[in-house]
């Protein structure tokens, strides 16, 4: 089939050159686009017990929906002060202009929306927008702001999703910026040509542009996630430059010993097949996201597939089809003349492993082990403000109310309780007074607000008598409470929490009130910040262990049809798990304890942030199989010529190092360039994706292929024919 290919690019070359310069011509329209078409967010499905609490809320007691939050600061004044109020309320005014915005709850109708200091207070304003478009609307709230001499900071969720938008555009284009220029240095030392070194170059542009446009494209008709943006670029650089590598240097390597035409066909029958694997690997594991229910990880298996796709498609096309046209000009403006050899060093390393292989697998097996231990004490949450820059406005506004008003305060808990009978009903009051006392004695809760917490000195009694005139509550404080926080039979009870929402102790208050809820046969949704992440944590690590089953048997049946075995395709799958474990753990004690923090530019989180290990796993295991899908192809080609497996082994590492070196410098050159993104995120996939490549690329690649290739001899090349039957490759 491979061969066949490899005809066709050479009678239609022309043809082939066209239809991708058309193709890029058409997505420099489009791909510039592509932001307009992403949200911020996609961290929801609609289906979880905080969303329904939310939609209980809004529908019971009728809260608006998002919300952003005006924090006002001052050193002098004392919120309080009749100045302090003015100037905030003339900022606050032009924001009632504003067709989205439909309530605004100041602070001082609220002395609780004014900080501990007393300097620092903030306003709820609500829009009409849902969460996850509602950032677009942030710019012109903050230049509606009217004058103030206040220090005012615009945050809440709207403004941590449109900081989220913005940083990440900007984090692309900083990439961009380093990783496309290094990738060619790279490519240039290798090739030691201008030209050579330019065809994975425009490869990898063309990879990136196409791929962006067909994600504005998708984006007219589905929800994408921003995050998709980076990912996306990533790997269109990294894959679509390594692909065409291994065509160019295969090109070459064929062309010494033959003419053009023969040479670009055995080129595409060879390494193009390898890379029509090997990319099948990686499409199978991003596609392994679309299980998932949230938009942000179903886009960046979608828009990661998308890409995939297309450097393939431009490996097995474009390239040839340029080598084609260029033939033996490949070489052309040198400027200096590798040694192209027959890597006689990779054989010496090889032949070293092989006759000890058993120790040498010890060792390195015990070094990845080694390396993978600190994931056992791995922690994981979803991410708040925190994973921003500290001058992005949104996380200033974060920590200005976190340090006010207490961890807990920004997004506190709350449960939505539906009664039988009127929330306000004697048995209904018993009831959440009974829930209210049992939370306040909890040393994680630092306030509990409700109709029952109006004050500690008032009796369940007195309470009860207080409600027992609905419309006719003879206390005004209490009728405030009751029109708050009830409505019918539905009821709220706040809960703030004294630590953060991404902490474990305010995820083990979310089980302890859920328990307590199921004990007492209340019909309660329990909702709010830390309610929400341990909700979607949940659901991602419910879904995760069926995403890594499939990824693990597709890939182990792509290999199986690559090798013609079912011993060898395992082994890779298992090095590969292995490979992938000693980059999850060097990221704990880099992302969570807060190793190099400093040298990389970011604040610990003290946590991993609970997609990084699935985004990761999805993207890198078929990444990370690379070179060991283009080595094991040199292998078996040998082996294939009549060979011993020894020989085999070490002329197969001999033909593909320093080709493989090369590859893995791009995509860790790529990678790298991604770990200068100012979002956490981001930045941890950009190393993850080094460490994985590296790790692969030399320890697994140079020492545990050739050891356990020696060890199993034969039985690599196991695979069964007929029932009760086997046969050795």
């Amino acid at each position: 089939m491979f061969e066949s290919l490899g005809h066709f690019v050479l009678r239609r070359r022309w043809v082939i050159i066209a239809v991708w310069l058309v193709a890029v011509a058409a997505s420099l329209a489009f791909a510039p686009r592509v932001g307009s078409v992403l949200r911020a967010g996609g961290f929801s499905t609609g289906e979880l017990e905080a969303e329904l609490a939310f939609e209980r809320l809004q529908e019971g007691i009728g809260t608006p929906g998002a919300s952003l939050l005006v924090v006002f600061n001052s050193g002098s004044l004392s919120a309080t002060d009749p100045e302090f109020v003015d100037s905030a309320a003339r900022a606050l005014h032009p924001l009632t202009e504003l067709e989205f915005v439909v309530l605004i709850r100041p602070f001082w109708e609220n002395p609780r929306q004014i900080g501990e200091t007393g300097r620092t207070a903030y306003a709820a304003v609500f829009v009409d927008i849902d969460e996850e478009r509602s950032h677009r609307i942030v710019e012109t709230v903050v230049e509606t702001l009217g004058p103030t001499d206040l220090n005012v900071y615009v945050g809440g969720g709207p403004a941590f999703y449109n900081d989220i938008q913005s940083v990440s555009e900007s984090d692309l284009q900083r990439a961009e910026v380093i990783g496309l220029p290094f990738a060619a240095i790279v490519l240039l030392v290798v090739f030691g040509s201008v030209v050579a070194a330019a065809v994975p170059v425009a490869a990898g542009g063309a990879t990136v542009l196409i791929g962006l446009s067909v994600l504005w494209a998708l984006g007219q008709f589905a929800s994408f996630s921003i995050f998709a943006l980076n990912v996306v670029t990533l790997i269109g650089l990294g894959l679509g430059a390594d692909y065409s590598l291994f065509l160019v240097s295969r090109f070459r390597e064929e062309l010494a010993d033959d003419d053009v035409d023969a040479a670009l066909v055995r080129t595409v029958a060879s390494a193009g097949r390898a890379v029509f694997f090997s990319g099948l690997a990686v499409l199978v594991g991003l596609s392994s996201l679309l299980m998932f229910e949230f938009m942000m990880l179903r886009s960046i298996g979608i828009g990661g597939a998308v890409v995939v796709f297309i450097a393939v498609l431009a490996a097995i096309t474009l390239v040839p089809a340029c080598l084609a046209v260029l033939g033996t000009r490949i070489d052309f403006l040198r400027i200096w003349r590798p040694k192209l050899g027959r890597g006689y060093d990779w054989q010496r390393v090889a032949r070293a492993v092989m006759r000890r292989p058993f120790p040498i697998f010890v060792i390195v097996s015990a070094l990845l082990i080694a390396m993978g231990i600190p994931f056992l004490h791995v922690r994981i949450s979803a991410p708040d403000a925190s994973v921003l820059p500290s001058d992005s406005p949104s996380r200033q506004a974060y920590d200005l109310l976190r340090s006010e008003f207490g961890e807990g305060s920004v997004a506190p808990l709350f449960l939505a309780i539906e009664f039988p009978r009127s929330a306000l009903h004697s048995q209904s009051v018993a009831e959440m007074h009974a829930l209210a006392r049992s939370l306040e004695h909890d040393e994680r809760v630092a306030r509990v607000d409700g109709i029952v917490s109006i004050d500690p000195r008032i009796t369940l009694e007195e309470y009860q008598l207080l409600y027992s005139d609905e419309a006719r509550i003879p206390d005004p404080y209490a009728a405030a409470y009751a029109s708050t926080f009830t409505n019918g039979n539905i009821a709220i009870i706040s809960v703030e929490p004294r630590s953060a929402s991404s902490s474990e102790e305010a995820r083990d208050l979310v089980y302890a009130i859920r328990e307590y809820r199921d004990a007492a046969n209340l019909d309660a949704l329990v909702g709010g910040g830390a309610a929400g992440l341990t909700d979607f944590v949940d659901r991602l690590y419910t879904d995760f262990p069926r995403a890594v089953v499939i990824i693990l048997i597709a890939t182990y049946v792509v290999l199986t049809i690559l090798f013609r075995s079912v011993v060898l395709p395992l082994k890779a799958v298992i090095m590969n798990v292995m490979s992938l474990t000693a980059s999850f753990g060097v990221l704990v004690l880099v992302f969570q304890d807060g190793w190099f923090a400093g040298l990389l530019g970011f604040e610990p989180l003290g946590f991993i942030e609970a997609t990084l290990p699935i985004v990761l796993f999805a993207l890198l295991f078929g990444l990370s199989m690379d070179y060991e899908v283009f080595l094991l192809t040199r292998i078996m080609e040998a082996r294939d010529t009549g060979m011993n497996d020894v020989d085999a082994v070490a002329l197969g590492l001999a033909r593909s190092g320093r080709v493989i070196t090369s590859a893995a410098l791009v995509v860790i050159v790529v990678s790298l360039a991604f770990v200068s993104a100012d979002i956490v995120l981001v930045k941890a996939i950009g190393l993850g994706g080094a460490i994985a490549v590296f790790v692969d690329a030399t320890i697994i690649r140079s020492l545990l292929v050739p050891s356990t290739m020696r060890l199993l001899g034969r039985w690599n090349w196991w695979a069964p024919s007929l029932p009760g039957s086997f046969r050795f490759r």
